[in-house]
Parts: structure tokens; sequence; C-alpha cells
């Protein structure tokens, strides 16, 4: 369907529920602004026009291009949350996969799996269309596909529920509903610069900051086919847990994590089963923290560059899955941001 709005001469979009000489914000409140299907009827066309249910044209604007209206386009940005360049001249593809993803979060369609269907065009994905699976496979099998043509591990930040298709994925699209995590790269300080400078002079220094540079630079790029996601991630030991008050009464449980190289953290999760312990009370259960990586904090990395290698050539870049981060000096986990993602992994007795 996407192909057909965006060879369209023209794409007439009525809306049925708003009245003849509506005002502005009628068309964010119409019920064609909740469907699924109609993200890609307002962004792959070219030329739009909106008609009110009597057939004339939405706010009387007479213009031959609604998209060049600047209310119009005001009112659908704020009714959509979608920038505006994306609604004027929107490209398909798999840049901004957690912004997209969020756009069709509170949308619904009559069929379930629909809110994955309609979301093909989006990303420029062929997949085949299997009326009657579970809506959790058809978002599942959007996901797998998109993280494995792009390597881009953004649509697994998202917070809800599960899915059957594989536990790293949300179970919903409305779990995208919260606006994608920022990444922001810290900035040190006058006196931490100097102190990182200073610390580097050191010979053996320098060259374990370089080994573990080519190390990071050398782990693997994510892959997920056949419902297996393998994920480029640094671990961290877990070496002591603590129960903490939480501030969600009844469904979650806050505990204070120290593992290795990371200073003291809080996390709050679903499972009260996490059994507290420490160096002076032991326990034969592992936890790991496992941090996933993201080589563009490296610099701008070209994903299809390296798809297009051979197996062969592709695997003798590849490393061990997880890596153990250097113990020292402490990482702070708060210096990576809010977008920091965060697994705790229970490696069984």
């Amino acid at each position: 369907m996407f192909v057909w709005y965006r060879h369209s001469a023209l794409t007439i979009i009525y809306l049925s529920d708003v009245p003849p000489s509506s005002k502005s914000g009628a068309m964010a409140r119409s019920v064609w602004n909740t469907r699924g299907w109609t993200v890609q009827e307002f962004l792959a066309p070219k030329i739009v026009l909106f008609y009110q249910n009597n057939w004339t044209l939405y706010l009387d604007d007479h213009s031959s291009n609604h998209k060049e209206s600047a209310g119009i386009m005001r009112e659908l940005k704020d009714a959509t949350g979608i920038n505006e360049q994306a609604l004027t001249a929107f490209r398909p593809g798999m840049t901004d996969t957690r912004e997209k993803l969020q756009w069709a979060s509170k949308r619904v369609t009559t069929l379930p799996e629909d809110i994955a269907y309609s979301l093909f065009g989006i990303f420029n994905v062929h997949l085949s269309v299997i009326y009657g699976e579970k809506k959790q496979n058809a978002l599942g099998r959007l996901l797998q596909e998109i993280i494995a043509q792009s390597g881009d591990i953004s649509c697994l930040d998202w917070i809800g529920k599960s899915s059957e298709f594989n536990t790293c994925l949300p179970a919903n699209i409305t779990s995208y509903e919260a606006p994608p995590s920022p990444f922001i790269l810290p900035s040190l300080s006058e006196d931490k610069t100097r102190t990182s400078i200073s610390s580097l002079r050191d010979t053996g220094a320098a060259e374990s900051a370089a080994r573990l540079y080519t190390k990071i630079e050398q782990l693997t790029i994510p892959r997920f086919a056949s419902r297996r996601l393998q994920l480029p991630c640094i671990i961290f030991t877990v070496t002591e847990v603590a129960s903490r008050p939480s501030q969600v009464q009844g469904t979650h449980f806050t505990y204070a994590i120290k593992a290795n190289g990371l200073l003291d953290l809080l996390i709050t999760t679903e499972d009260k089963h996490l059994s507290p312990f420490s160096h002076k009370m032991p326990t034969r259960q592992q936890l790991l923290l496992a941090r996933p990586w993201d080589r563009n904090l490296l610099g701008e990395y070209n994903f299809a560059e390296l798809s297009d290698l051979e197996d062969d050539d592709a695997e003798s870049l590849m490393m061990d899955d997880f890596h153990t981060a250097p113990s020292s000096p402490s990482y702070d986990p708060s210096d990576i941001g809010p977008g920091g993602d965060w697994m705790l992994v229970n490696s069984g007795s």
C-alpha cells in the first residue's frame, strides 16, 4: 500500500467525523488520527488534500497541496509527534528506527497483526503478510528484519511485556510509547581530562588502552535470524545485591547493585526472587550486568559495508559475544546518559 500512495498523483483523505467549518484541531481529534494504516497515508504521498465529511476542504484551505499548508502541517505535527521534514518529504528506510516505532505506538488496527504490517512500507522491508499469526510474531518478524538488515539496536529500547517471539523484543507496539532514550556522550571536566591524559603517559597504560580499544572495535555486529539475537555486550560481574524500598509499590522491586568495574547503582525490576548476597554472605548464583555495545560510539559505522563481506571475511572480524570490562578505573553508569540500556543476567548456579 505504501507504494500505491507513493506513486499516486493525488491522495485524498476523507475525515468522516470532521463536520463542516471545523476549526484547527478537529483533524487531531478525528478517529482517522488513531488508525495504524493512516500513517503511511499521509507520509508516502507527495500531494495530499484533506476533506471534511461534507466534502469541503479542511479549514477551507484551497491550496493545491496541503503538505504545503503551514497550518495543517503544524497541526499534524502536534497531533502525531512526527517532525515537519518527515511529514512533507518522507523517505522510507531504517534510519531513526526507534522514532518511527514511536509514531505507531498509540495507533490501533482492526486486526492485531496489521499494526506491524502497516509499518513494512515505512521501513522499506519486504516480508510475507500472514493473517492469523499472533501480533507478537508479526511485530517480532519486523523488528528481527530491521536489526538483521541495519544492525540498529535502538528498537531494543522499550518498556513493557516481553514477546514470545524473542524476549529481547516487546509484545506490543505500545512499548515504544515513551520517547527514545537520549544518548549523551559525557564531557569530561578539565581536571578529569588532565588526569586521563596523565595516566596514559605510562607506556603500559597506553598499550593497555590501545588493546582495549581494538578489542571493542572488533566486537561482532548485531545479528538477528531465526528468532535468535546475537548481540555484542560488555559484561560486568555482580558482586553484591541488597534490597531497597521501591518507589513503585507492589509490582516492582528495587535492588542496590555492586559490580566489578562499575560504581554502585540501583536497579528496579519485576523480579521479586533476586536473592541478596555479598562477600560476607556468598551465593552460588552468578549475576551479570550486560551493556549492549553500540559500534557508533567509536564513530560513524557503515553496517552495509560489513554485511557485503563474504561470510568468511565477516567471521574473521568477529569475537566472542561477551567481554569483561576492565575493573579499573571504575565505570560510572550515569556517564552514558539516561539512554544506557542494561540487562541483568542470571547465569544459573
